[in-house]
């Protein structure tokens, strides 16, 4: 739905700086079926071949209305990512790099669309975040003895004659049978994905925004958003409990202009209710604090509360007028 409200707009403002001044019904259905078009030619699956990509980047990623499609559908940025089962972070950390760079370029982000990522993402971010587990290290002991035991017996002839090829050539083979396997734990490499990502997640949820005659729906999706970051932060994908308060800060930020922007579609049940939930002590988005002096995310919410409450009355009432 907002795929197709985003592009009857396109025309409207299209319309409006064209230079007849009388409706052209003509010209309006032309336009109309090239943006129907465009859209189809945005929703195609990506071919990932050479030619294929060649052909994403020039005609759908490159294109002006990129950006605003990509704010509602991920779908372009999971298939980069489901495409490969043992995915490098390097490789990880180029597709967040590529399709940040690009949703910078909209005004907003459709918050269900991000749910849907954030679900669809975290198994695929997760092997590249995650180190090297105990079992997974005995696998690799395994693996390389047996790579040694083999390589000893099918190339005795070729160890007796010049040991120091032999083991430079076995070395090779186990670096190779590594790579292939695990990217090897690297801190650094480790901590420049995990920076990526953050600064992925900071740049999409600080463009949300929620349809304003559903604010029981806005709050429900601002509740499972906070959610799937915690199991982020669970799944050790998000390591550092500072950086999930650091996205709940930002989520509920920019839930708060949301709330400011819709005062007057705004309902007493939905504000008793966001209070009660907050209230109840049972939503790890309000839970966590650290510096007792600075005021409290709790707190905050009920300042913004108070304030919109107030606008709302005045809005009721005839007094304050959108």
């Amino acid at each position: 739905m907002f795929l197709y409200i985003l592009f009857i707009s396109s025309l409207f403002i299209h319309t409006a700086h064209t230079r007849y001044t009388q409706p052209n019904l003509a010209h309006e259905q032309k336009f109309a079926q090239l943006h129907n078009d465009r859209l189809q030619q945005f929703m195609r699956t990506i071919n990932f071949t050479k030619q294929g990509l060649r052909c994403f980047i020039r005609h759908v990623y490159n294109a002006v209305e990129y950006p605003d499609f990509l704010a509602n559908n991920f779908f372009h940025m999971t298939q980069f990512m489901q495409r490969k089962t043992d995915i490098p972070r390097s490789y990880m950390q180029s597709v967040l790099r590529m399709f940040g760079n690009k949703i910078k370029q909209s005004m907003y982000v459709n918050p269900y669309a991000l749910s849907e990522l954030l679900d669809e993402m975290m198994p695929c971010i997760k092997g590249a975040c995650c180190t090297i587990t105990s079992l997974a290290y005995d696998n690799l002991h395994a693996s390389i003895a047996d790579k040694m035991h083999d390589t000893m017996l099918d190339q005795f002839e070729h160890l007796k004659r010049d040991p120091q090829a032999f083991f430079a050539d076995l070395s090779h083979e186990i670096i190779t049978l590594v790579g292939g396997r695990y990217e090897l734990n690297n801190d650094a490499t480790l901590a420049e994905l995990r920076s990526t990502l953050l600064l992925f997640l900071q740049t999409t949820l600080n463009k949300l925004i929620w349809d304003p005659n559903k604010g029981a729906d806005a709050w429900l999706n601002v509740k499972l958003i906070a959610d799937q970051l915690a199991r982020y932060h669970q799944q050790g994908i998000i390591d550092d409990i500072d950086d999930l308060d650091d996205l709940y800060v930002t989520l509920l930020e920019r839930f708060y202009l949301y709330l400011d922007l819709s005062h007057a579609e705004l309902t007493d049940e939905l504000i008793a209710q966001m209070r009660a939930d907050v209230a109840a002590h049972n939503l790890l988005l309000f839970e966590i604090e650290h510096e007792e002096f600075f005021l409290s995310k709790a707190e905050r919410f009920e300042q913004v509360l108070t304030d919109v409450e107030i606008k709302m009355r005045a809005y009721q009432q005839g007094i304050l007028v959108i």
